[in-house]
């Protein structure tokens, strides 16, 4: 089986702000992201990765670079579109506040049901989009490394609706839980036949 070690990125700029941050924008990490993610990089030390994939961003980028900093023999990182976080078309960098107040119905599907989220109205990546694209990257390290520890850093709307999306919830369903912490690490012990998760969204 394959384990994941599943991080999303340290706090940036943007999430301090209280601004989309999704898959067309960026920002850098602030300082107490940084702490955090050098804090699970101490926790991740003795794993040895196999393997290191982020997302394009840099905020994703800059936690991989962390965390590889700590290990005893890095694999070298591979960047991967695929785990690029949801573009949120018109509403990328934007207020969340200012979102919210001029488009509550939207707002409200977007955060209680994907299912019914129209996307497209703000030119933006639909959830199943975002779920088939990372879904696929799972399916490619799966094959690449059956028995391998990957290292796998990307955002918090793809991680939710990857995750959740493994673990059988329906599409209505992904977002019950909410959004694993900035530098945070879910564990996910996977193959064709079997999942288990041996940690979900822990900081240290």
């Amino acid at each position: 089986m394959t384990l994941f070690y599943f991080i999303r990125h340290g706090k940036t700029e943007i999430n301090a702000e209280g601004r989309f941050n999704g898959g067309t924008v960026d920002s850098p990490l602030v300082p107490e992201g940084i702490e955090a993610t050098r804090r699970i990089a101490q926790h991740l030390k003795d794993v040895a990765f196999d393997a290191a994939i982020s997302s394009p961003q840099m905020r994703a980028q800059t936690t991989a670079k962390i965390i590889l900093a700590d290990q005893k023999k890095a694999p070298e990182l591979t960047i991967v579109e695929g785990l690029r976080e949801m573009r949120l078309g018109d509403w990328d960098g934007k207020k969340i506040t200012e979102i919210t107040g001029k488009y509550p119905e939207d707002i409200n599907y977007y955060r209680t049901r994907p299912d019914l989220f129209d996307s497209k109205k703000f030119h933006g990546e639909s959830y199943a989009e975002l779920i088939e694209r990372s879904r696929q990257v799972i399916k490619e390290i799966t094959h690449q490394y059956p028995n391998g520890n990957v290292l796998v850093v990307s955002h918090g709307i793809l991680l939710m609706a990857l995750l959740n999306t493994l673990k059988g919830m329906t599409l209505a369903e992904i977002r019950e839980g909410g959004i694993v912490d900035n530098s945070s690490l879910t564990i996910m012990e996977f193959d064709d036949s079997k999942i288990d998760f041996h940690a979900w969204g822990e900081t240290f």
